[in-house]
């Protein structure tokens, strides 16, 4: 059994599936507590932004002041509004990957140091997934299936950078290199989380509508439940991809003897001592940066 609790192999579908919830039950309770306190965070936020720049009707003959005072208003709520949902946003997706690692990697799992570490790579998050935006915005712009096939490359980016420490650019080549060979599996794993998270958000619609006014509380209260499950299931499809392109462990020593020499065309991970291909720039068992 390695250190990748239950992920020593590549899973299959099923099992990243099973493996998924399986996390995410254990620790059910810090899940939903990250996300109801960035719903209640943003709900509160909402609330005040709308009482100081109130978005009124128009009269029935407004004047130029009349409509630049409401389009003031609203950019103003958008821009409130959309930096703290961004904020906390970025806090719960980064600190629920670093829990479902922590929890992979049979670790103690803690909400509060996860949030702060989530905290801290910040600005790497936004960077990285500004990159990413780009790069797969273009490619549906250009075509839908480059877009898609982009999509794909760099799901595993934001698990590279907050469980290996791989940096912005660096995040991108690691996620490609886990996904490689695995294109078609990658997208059903991604596909079947949506499906599953858009059927769970369509149960939560209908439980709400009857609230009327509260509808928008009870949904965001419910959809804690099952924010969480996205990032739970990428990082353990990260790990599970981790594990197919390790390098097969050797056994035991047999004593002393003269340090091994790397084939030609390898060398050894300056951390772990596993092998690897020369011009590594990461190493697949331990995810250390290797001197080029």
């Amino acid at each position: 059994m390695s250190s990748d609790q239950g992920i020593a192999r590549e899973l299959s579908l099923g099992e990243v599936v099973s493996k998924t919830f399986d996390l995410y039950r254990r620790n059910l309770v810090k899940y939903i507590t990250l996300f109801l306190i960035v719903e209640i965070a943003v709900g509160l936020v909402s609330v005040w932004a709308y009482a100081t720049f109130p978005v009124t009707a128009l009269p029935a003959s407004p004047t130029f002041q009349d409509a630049m005072n409401r389009l003031v208003n609203v950019l103003y709520l958008a821009v409130v509004v959309g930096a703290i949902s961004l904020i906390f946003g970025t806090i719960a997706y980064g600190s629920t990957i670093k829990m479902a690692s922590e929890e992979v990697e049979n670790r103690p799992v803690d909400l509060g140091a996860a949030a702060r570490f989530a905290a801290s790579k910040m600005l790497w998050i936004w960077a990285l997934g500004i990159i990413v935006g780009i790069i797969v915005g273009l490619g549906f712009i250009a075509l839908v299936i480059p877009g898609i096939i982009l999509l794909i490359m760099f799901a595993l980016s934001f698990q590279a950078l907050l469980i290996e420490d791989t940096g912005v650019i660096g995040s991108l080549s690691r996620s490609r290199e886990l996904v490689s060979h695995r294109w078609l599996k990658t997208f059903a794993v991604g596909l079947l989380f949506i499906i599953i998270v858009g059927i769970a958000s369509a149960i939560v619609s209908a439980i709400a509508s009857p609230f009327g006014y509260w509808n928008r509380l009870v949904s965001s209260v419910l959809s804690a439940f099952y924010q969480p499950i996205i990032p739970v299931a990428t990082t353990v499809y990260f790990y599970s991809n981790r594990a197919r392109i390790a390098p097969a462990q050797t056994g035991p020593s047999m004593g002393p003897g003269p340090a091994p020499m790397p084939a030609p065309g390898m060398k050894f991970c300056t951390n772990c001592g596993a092998q690897l291909d020369a011009s590594a720039t990461f190493c697949p068992k331990c995810g250390a940066r290797q001197p080029t």
